[in-house]
């Protein structure tokens, strides 16, 4: 369980969007915290293979023929 706390207008203007996107508030609150959750984890993931990689890439055409995508 976990109660926050926002102002008048704050909270307005997330029913709005909740209603827009046929949720709840709770529901909508939930899948928006827990997208900025997964996308904080994918960006350190990215920093730490960058750092890995000390420097080295390999090109968009490369990663394509390693593939075999045309």
């Amino acid at each position: 369980m976990l109660s926050v706390h926002l102002a008048v207008d704050q909270y307005e203007a997330i029913k709005a969007l909740a209603d827009f996107h046929g949720e709840s508030v709770t529901s909508f609150m939930e899948k928006v915290i827990l997208d900025q959750l997964e996308d904080e984890e994918d960006y350190q993931e990215a920093v730490k293979n960058v750092q890995d990689s000390h420097g080295e890439t390999v090109s968009r055409q490369e990663i394509m023929n390693r593939l075999g995508v045309k």
